[in-house]
């Protein structure tokens, strides 16, 4: 559920009055597109080859994408590590896989239909049927070498894996033998046995194996196309039963065919009933057949006698496939009455707090939109339950979370590598995370210093005191620390929130109860802060510099060089 539907539009809103927002003007110079490095050129093919490569690696307008990715600068870093190590590759979070998929998926559904239908009531015209065999063939074969060449997010390590041998060695590993069964070269058959030509299309019945790459695709896809996960679970689960019907109906007439071929079939066979034979049209026989089907899954009997053996035993095994379709549509059903009430009563729950809040204060409509981008966001990034989880669990795996989770703020800032380990861990716990807007002010120019800011995830722009940019700060970057060690550091400079960002934040008066039980420590940590200034990149240098890559630290303190004595 977006929570952005609940902000009316400003078009339906005018009385509503907007208020000033502070909004980031980038003056940085534009990052090179990686592409040119690759290929470059103007000439149509070059140009060609570049659009193409595009398509391929990760897409920023992909939902999985921030999902998996969490900032620009991850992105960045993702398409740079694609094009360096396999530009061959094809990204799993690209749009050609968005393409390719949906591509596939309605291509197999229509497959899947057409297949029992040509091969049960169209035999006749086999010249046809093997053509449009061959055709599917051949797409499912370039859809299996598709998966040779593309990636796939490890949900285990959290990481995305280009490289092909390891992506084939998966591949193989898990599906590769049953989507092979979907492809066997049927043709070959026919011209080593040519009076096989009825029994070797029995092989092509394999092609129901492709149902699994509808219900694989239809999962990536909804998150693409923004189905809610109710609505796609509605539609895969009526997918697959209509499937599963349809095959079936198709049987009931493919099954007494085959033994009739065989010359063993009997007159009391029900496709030698005089009802049944009065059908002209394959539609009207086709129907009297999934009716057939339909009776067979809910009950055990039929208007029409069943007296030969495989009317018998395709009965029966239809009906235990019944039986097991009600125990999947009812454990469907639970699954979304579950998953839609628990939903529902925690979105609403926040939309009706939000709401209440919103008429109360009588917010303006550009504040309305800020609160609600504000908690999409929060509860994208499930806040609540990794602060849940960090308070329930034992003291020493809350230890090793902490340290899991700051990981990289603890070995890139320099003060926190002459700290002892304890103090490390209570300084990790003492971290808050916040979250701001595109536009809000994280610092301000002339303020007094009473924290360090570290950047998860997100950018955000240094600005001197008159205005100028200077650079940016992106995903493991950090700034502030200066004023964990002295009381009189003054900021010189604006920093800017450029998208949504989250910013672990660690206050002075949290850093100073931790390190006092250590006596001349922070002494010391004082000469070490102002010996790093000496070597860091200052802003009045910054100002004249032309960084070709982002910086991980900025110096935007008023002291440089003064020393404190013990």
């Amino acid at each position: 559920m977006d929570l952005m539907a609940y902000v009316p539009h400003f078009s339906e809103a005018p009385n509503l009055e907007r208020i000033p927002v502070i909004e980031h003007n980038c003056e940085q110079p534009q990052e090179q597109d990686e592409l040119m490095n690759v290929k470059k050129g103007n000439k149509i093919w070059t140009k060609f080859f570049r659009w193409f490569l595009r398509q391929r690696i990760v897409s920023r307008k992909h939902p999985l994408t921030r999902w998996c990715l969490k900032s620009t600068t991850a992105v960045n870093y993702e398409i740079s590590r694609h094009l360096k190590s396999h530009p061959y590759m094809i990204h799993p979070f690209s749009s050609f896989r968005i393409v390719w998929e949906s591509l596939m998926t309605v291509f197999t559904i229509t497959a899947l239909i057409i297949t029992p239908v040509s091969i049960t009531f169209y035999f006749e015209h086999y010249d046809n049927w093997h053509t449009i065999n061959d055709i599917m063939n051949t797409v499912f074969l370039c859809d299996i070498i598709m998966w040779f060449f593309t990636g796939y997010y490890d949900y285990g390590t959290k990481e995305i894996v280009l490289d092909p041998v390891i992506v084939a060695r998966k591949y193989l590993q898990s599906y590769f033998l049953v989507d092979l069964l979907t492809v066997l070269p049927i043709g070959i058959l026919d011209y080593i046995i040519p009076s096989s030509a009825w029994y070797s299309t029995t092989l092509n019945m394999m092609k129901i194996l492709r149902i699994r790459n509808i219900i694989v695709y239809s999962r990536r896809l909804h998150n693409v196309y923004r189905i809610g996960f109710q609505v796609h679970k509605i539609l895969e689960t009526i997918t697959i039963i209509g499937i599963c019907v349809h095959w079936s109906a198709c049987l009931e007439y493919y099954i007494p065919k085959s033994v009739e071929i065989l010359g063993t079939l009997s007159n009391d066979s029900w496709i030698k009933s005089d009802y049944f034979e009065n059908k002209e049209t394959y539609v009207k026989k086709y129907l009297v057949c999934l009716n057939r089907a339909t009776v067979a899954f809910v009950r055990s009997s039929h208007y029409l006698n069943m007296r030969t053996p495989e009317d018998i035993i395709l009965n029966i095994i239809l009906t235990i496939v019944g039986f097991l379709g009600v125990i999947f549509l009812l454990t469907q059903f639970s699954q979304l009455l579950t998953t839609f009430n628990i939903t529902i009563k925690r979105h609403l729950k926040i939309i009706q707090q939000l709401q209440e809040y919103i008429r109360y204060k009588e917010l303006p409509y550009a504040l309305q939109r800020r609160l609600l981008e504000f908690y999409h966001y929060r509860n994208k990034k499930g806040f609540e339950s990794n602060k849940k989880i960090i308070d329930e669990v034992s003291p020493y795996l809350r230890e090793e979370l902490i340290l899991h989770n700051y990981k990289r703020l603890i070995n890139s800032v320099e003060l926190f590598k002459h700290l002892p380990q304890t103090v490390v861990i209570q300084l990790s716990s003492a971290l808050r995370s916040e979250i701001y807007m595109p536009g809000d002010e994280i610092v301000k120019a002339g303020s007094r210093g009473e924290a360090l800011y570290f950047v998860s995830s997100g950018t955000v722009a240094i600005y001197t005191a008159i205005g100028k940019e200077i650079c940016h700060l992106e995903d493991g970057s950090y700034f502030g620390e200066i004023a964990l060690v002295m009381d009189s550091e003054h900021r010189v400079a604006t920093v800017l929130a450029v998208e949504t960002c989250e910013i672990y934040v660690l206050h002075r008066d949290d850093f100073r109860r931790y390190v006092l039980p250590y006596p001349d420590l922070l002494n010391r940590l004082q000469n070490v802060a102002l010996d790093h200034l000496n070597t860091s990149l200052l802003l009045d240098v910054a100002q004249d510099l032309t960084v070709s890559h982002t910086p991980q630290y900025v110096n935007i303190s008023s002291i440089k060089t003064r020393r404190f004595t013990p």
